[in-house]
């Protein structure tokens, strides 16, 4: 059997639209400095180690541009387009069904550290059940997992809350799909995340994760210095 698409969500790190959750103490420069080495890890790893067919599928709708800046020529780019994220999701997940995929993963680019395996732990729940889900510890999720999908999947989710992964477990059910859970991880969406990422990837010491452990430690670093001045 074919690898199964991954569908990268991604939106363009522009400051003080990316990561807001990390300001303060990060400045908006910061969190989309953050943001923007997380995007090129994601698509690197996903491209040459996961075991997937990776599309980066992004908004805005003109900023295309600006993400072959970023993840370069080779990584397919896929416009998310109009609504909210339970609409874009929905519209992307069909297309990607009706194209032929068979299985179709789905994550942010919020979790660079996310562990090869986990893709693996996908598809093999995914043998037994219609949808996988991933949770982070912030009720969101790390990674979504489909065989198949319902019209009315992605409805009536509180995206954005705390409640997004329970509610589209709620609605998965509701839609008589049949749901199997992981093992948790963690998005870099509060400051908390920093030194647990910061920590993360010192420990596996791959050489493309440089950058991100660079930007991390530079924006930790800076955090007690703006304090000390503030107080000045």
């Amino acid at each position: 059997m074919a690898d199964p698409k991954l569908l990268i969500f991604a939106r363009y790190p522009a400051p003080g639209q990316v990561k807001t959750g990390l300001c303060p103490p990060l400045t908006p420069d910061q969190a989309a400095a953050i943001q923007r080495s997380c995007i090129r890890l994601v698509c690197e790893r996903a491209f040459r180690v996961w075991p997937v067919r990776p599309t980066l599928v992004i908004t805005p709708n003109d900023s295309e541009e600006a993400f072959r800046a970023i993840v370069g020529p080779y990584i397919r780019l896929l416009l998310q387009g109009e609504g909210n994220l339970g609409d874009r999701l929905a519209r992307v997940v069909q297309d990607a069904f009706q194209s032929g995929d068979e299985e179709v993963l789905v994550i942010g680019s919020d979790s660079p550290t996310i562990p090869a395996g986990r893709f693996d732990d996908a598809r093999t729940a995914l043998q037994k059940s219609d949808v996988v889900l991933g949770p982070c510890d912030d009720g969101g999720f790390y990674l979504l997992g489909l065989k198949r999908t319902h019209v009315d999947l992605f409805k009536r989710v509180p995206w954005g809350t705390d409640g997004a992964c329970s509610g589209l477990k709620d609605q998965a059910i509701a839609c008589d799909l049949k749901v199997a859970a992981m093992d948790p991880w963690y998005d870099i969406d509060r400051p908390d995340d920093l030194a647990r990422a910061v920590q993360d990837i010192r420990s596996v010491q791959r050489e493309d994760d440089y950058e991100l452990l660079t930007v991390l430690e530079s924006a930790i670093a800076a955090v007690p210095k703006r304090k000390a001045a503030a107080r000045r």
